[in-house]
Order: structure tokens, then C-alpha cells, then sequence
């Protein structure tokens, strides 16, 4: 009696140092050590250890030891011990007293491993094994891992399990604590590098990063001082937000991006010149503060390019007219020079004979002069819708345009290779203005107009319709350039707008001219759909937003 409440007692006080001694961080092989001590003193034990138990993918068991008793028997054992004691030795061999363990959860007493079937043996030069005690200790959840212990004089029982419970309940303690400590490790260390990660992200990022709170500057990478020119990072520190952009683009910055849209914004460059960029805006936690992070793409560049392009594929456009322009306005020019010089010549014999110009003589001076007229102003809206359709890049801005006006305008000015091919049908419906750029949407159905005409071949006027309709369905209005052409294959439909892709023999287009209808379409907040059957015809629809109040 009174050496088991000795024993008792030394249980009790090494629990309740090595639960101080945890809490005060000491190391947790340090901690098992001591606790492996007191189990083979309390329990009279000549070696054993104390180990966790873990699991590999497939869910089969291994033991991984925080003690063990150095019963290292070779110079090489010996060696091996040193070094993989103190982080521990795992043990993966299952048909062993220890691994009946792992595998069933339950307690393993042997006081005849000898004979026992669950016994795998021992090496050669094993310490001799007389009685074995191996019991695990688990968590609400799991099994967190088992004592082991060997050479009880006398063997083991069941009141040495129960004897050992508080041991237990503090190893499972401790291991559960040290994997909390470990995970907590593991996350730091992801958020670390995580953190890193992203820092080295934003600075290696070739987009322009801005983070920012309550519109004042706090975090920025390289690329954001050479979108505005600065070399000295205090020029860019703490800076308002509202001071990188023009007047007008400060929601850019201050106002999340909904869903992936971009918007544009004009830079100040410290240069003095413009900056365009495509920003995208998103709230993001950064230092502990809800923050917003604006990242910009310089596209002052791309921008030229594309309305090179566009010059171009104007230029290409008016090349294809070239023909029938000049055709267009020569004629008009023919009787407009022909009856002035007969105005000119009538004139000089009526001042001459001293007639008025009240007589027959005169009534036919007049009329000169009203072909004239006629056909001057034939040519001066030839030249009005050749102008409205070659205006520069420059004029950008939008406003109200109206639909019928751009239509008509794009029908005169294809009207020379329309007219050879086939009738046109005009149906124009009610329709509210749309916002847009008039030069723009000139261009845009200008384009089309030219690509129905071209998809018809000649001989065959009175056969062949191209139909032009204007409608308002749903806030937007829509424009549908149909023709009786060839049509065009299903493969192709695809591929249709992207740029350079062409079905015209070399020579004719550039390929760029629907890429360019859709890039003009997009911009203005539209769409445009295709239909289309070999032999009978193709139509283009395109909706545009109609101005709102």
C-alpha cells in the first residue's frame, strides 16, 4: 500500500510538472523524456516508449516516437539512436505487439510474447522481451497515440491500465497541443509566404498597382511610378488618389469595378502628357484594413494602334468607293459646267442685243441655273457624307446620334457598288437616337453595306436584294443589313470578327474590317449577331443602347 501511493505520488507530481513545464514552452521530446522516466520507475518497467500515431494517405497507421529507451545493442544501432531519437523514430511494421496496437485501438497485454500469435519477432541481439503492455490513448475524435512498455517483473494487469489513465489523459494532452502548435506554425509560415508571394507579385507585376484607403496612397509597385513618370518613391507616398487622374476619372479609383468590366482613366504623367489606362478596381483586406486595389494597364499605345487601324480601314473603305465617288460627283460636275458655260454664253448675247431676261432666251438662262444649283448641291452632299465618314480619331466624343441620318448617309456613299448588284429596300421604322460617335457608325455600316454588296455577285440586278431595316425593340435599337449573297460557311462564323481573318481574294480588304465593326459595337455598349445560309443570304443585326434620359 504504501508503495503505491509513493508511486502515485511521483505520478502526480511529474503530470503536474510536465503540464507547467508545456505551458512554459519547454521542448515536448524534454517533456515525454521525463514522463517516459516516471512510467518504467512507477510501473517498475525495464525500457518502453511513448509515441504518437499517424496516418498515411490510405489511412494505414505508423507510430512516430517522442521517447524511447536507448536499447541500442551495436555501435551502428547506437549511431542510428543518436542521431533520430531526439526528433523521433518511426516505426511502420504492424505484425508486432505495438502495431496490434495501432491497428485495433485497443490495449495489447502479453505476459508470454513468446508464444503469442501477434508477436513479429525480434532482431537478432534484442534485448530479451518477457511481458509487453502497449495502450493507446485517444482524443474525442481519434486515436492520438500509445505507451509502450516491456519487463515487468511479474507481468502485467489491468489495474496497471487503469493505474495509468492520468499519464494518458496528459500524453494525449500534450501531443494534441504540440499538433495545435505545429499547425499554428505551418499557417504562419503559409501566411508568410503567402504574404511574400504576393508582395513579390505586385512588385514583379507589369500592370500598375495602386492600394489605397479612404482615397490616400498606402502600398504601390514599380510600375505604378512608371505609368506616371516619378522616380522618387516620396512623390507617390501618401498621395491622394484623386491627383494621379484628369478631372472626370476619379470614380475609376474610388469605385469597386463591377464584375470583370474595365473602365478607362487619363493619367497625369509627370511629363505633362496623357496616360490612358484600363482600370480595374476590388476591395481587399491589406494590413488589417479594408482596402481598395486599383490596377492599371497602360494602353496609350494599343490605343494608337487601333485607331491607325481604323484610319486605315477607312482609307481601305474609301479606296474601294474611290471608283464610284468620282463617278458620283462627275456627273453632276458634267451639267453643272455645261449649262454655266451656257448661262455664260446666253448672257453675253442678251446684254449684247440689250434683251431681258424675261423672254423665252431668258426662262431658259433660269433653268440652266437651277440644274446648277441641283447639281452643286449633289455634290456638296457627296462631299458632306465623305467628310462625316473620314473624320480624324480625334473626334471621339458622343452624343445623341440619329440612326436614319447615318443609314442614309452610308447608303449614298455605297450607292456606287450597291447599284450594279442589287435593289436596295429601305425599311425604317420608329427609332430614338442612340449614343454614339456619327463618324464611328458611319463607319461601322458603311463597312457592312460595302461586304453585302461584294457578297453579290453581277448579272443578276432585279434577283438580288439587299435590305436595310431600322427598329426599336426593348431600349435598344437595332440595325439589320441583309443580303440574297452567297452567304457564308459555318466554319467561318466563328472566326468572322477576329482581325485578319478574311474569305476576299488577296488584294481586296485588309481583314480587318468586322474585327473593327466589333471593336466600335463593343465600345458603344452593343452587340452584333450573324446569320447566314450558303446560297441565300447572310444578316448582320446590331444593337445599340438607345440614349437615355
Amino acid at each position: 500500500m504504501e508503495a503505491a501511493l509513493r508511486a502515485s505520488n511521483l505520478l502526480l507530481r511529474a503530470l503536474t510538472e510536465a503540464q507547467t513545464e508545456f505551458i512554459q514552452g519547454v521542448d515536448s521530446f524534454q517533456l515525454f523524456d521525463k514522463l517516459l522516466s516516471v512510467l518504467l520507475e512507477v510501473t517498475s518497467s525495464e525500457y518502453g516508449f511513448i509515441g504518437e500515431v499517424s496516418y498515411t494517405p490510405d489511412g494505414t497507421p505508423y507510430l512516430t516516437t517522442h521517447a524511447i529507451t536507448n536499447i541500442a545493442w551495436t555501435p551502428e544501432l547506437r549511431e542510428f539512436y543518436a542521431r533520430s531519437a531526439p526528433k523521433g523514430m518511426e516505426f511502420r511494421n504492424l505484425r508486432t505487439l505495438f502495431g496490434s496496437v495501432m491497428t485495433t485501438g485497443q490495449p495489447v497485454l502479453a505476459n508470454q510474447p513468446e508464444t503469442d500469435t501477434r508477436r513479429g519477432g525480434l532482431p537478432q541481439g534484442h534485448p530479451a522481451l518477457r511481458c509487453f503492455l502497449g495502450v493507446p490513448f485517444h482524443s474525442s475524435t481519434e486515436m492520438v497515440g500509445m505507451v509502450g512498455i516491456a519487463n515487468r517483473p511479474g507481468g502485467y494487469d489491468t489495474s496497471v491500465i487503469t493505474f495509468l489513465q492520468p499519464l494518458l489523459a496528459t500524453c494525449c494532452a500534450i501531443l494534441q497541443g504540440v499538433r495545435s502548435e505545429q499547425r499554428r506554425r505551418l499557417a504562419e509560415e503559409e501566411l508568410r509566404g503567402s504574404v511574400e508571394s504576393f508582395r513579390t507579385l505586385i512588385e514583379r507585376s507589369p500592370n500598375a498597382i495602386f492600394i489605397h484607403r479612404q482615397g490616400r496612397v498606402v502600398f504601390f509597385n514599380q510600375a505604378a511610378m512608371a505609368l506616371l513618370g516619378l522616380e522618387n518613391e516620396e512623390a507617390l507616398k501618401d498621395k491622394q488618389v484623386v491627383d494621379l487622374v484628369l478631372p472626370g476619372d476619379e470614380d475609376a479609383f474610388l469605385e469597386p469595378s463591377s464584375g470583370r468590366e474595365s473602365r478607362e482613366a487619363s493619367f497625369q504623367h509627370q511629363d505633362g502628357r496623357r496616360v490612358l489606362g484600363e482600370v480595374v478596381t476590388v476591395p481587399l483586406v491589406f494590413g488589417g484594413h479594408s482596402c481598395l486595389v486599383t490596377i492599371a494597364r497602360d494602353i496609350t499605345e494599343r490605343r494608337q494602334v487601333q485607331e491607325k487601324l481604323q484610319a486605315t480601314e477607312r482609307m481601305v473603305s474609301l479606296g474601294t468607293l474611290a471608283a464610284g465617288v468620282a463617278q458620283e460627283i462627275n456627273n453632276p460636275l458634267s451639267y453643272m459646267l455645261s449649262n454655266l458655260s451656257f448661262v455664260d454664253d446666253e448672257l453675253d448675247e442678251l446684254a449684247a442685243s440689250g434683251e431681258g431676261l424675261q423672254g423665252a432666251r431668258g426662262q431658259e438662262v433660269r433653268a440652266a441655273l437651277k440644274e446648277a444649283l441641283s447639281g452643286s448641291a449633289r455634290v456638296r452632299d457627296i462631299v458632306r457624307d465623305l467628310k462625316s465618314f473620314s473624320r480624324g480619331a480625334d473626334d471621339e466624343q458622343r452624343g445623341p446620334v440619329d440612326m436614319r441620318a447615318v443609314l442614309d448617309s452610308c447608303v449614298n456613299m455605297a450607292s456606287s457598288e450597291i447599284r450594279h448588284r442589287a435593289r436596295l429596300v429601305k425599311e425604317y421604322g420608329e427609332a430614338p437616337p442612340v449614343l454614339g460617335n456619327e463618324s464611328r457608325l458611319g463607319q461601322l455600316f458603311l463597312n457592312l453595306l460595302v461586304n453585302a454588296a461584294q457578297a453579290i455577285p453581277h448579272g443578276n440586278l432585279q434577283g438580288n436584294e439587299i435590305r436595310l431595316a431600322l427598329s426599336h425593340q426593348l431600349g435598344e435599337v437595332v440595325v439589320a443589313v441583309s443580303d440574297t449573297g452567297e452567304g457564308i460557311p459555318k466554319e467561318n462564323l466563328e472566326r468572322l470578327f477576329d482581325p485578319f481573318f478574311t474569305t476576299k481574294p488577296v488584294g481586296v480588304g485588309t481583314g480587318l474590317g468586322l474585327s473593327i465593326c466589333h471593336g466600335i459595337i463593343t465600345s458603344l455598349g452593343g452587340r452584333i449577331t450573324v446569320e447566314s445560309e450558303l446560297g441565300r443570304g447572310t444578316t448582320f443585326r446590331v444593337y445599340l443602347p438607345t440614349v437615355r434620359e
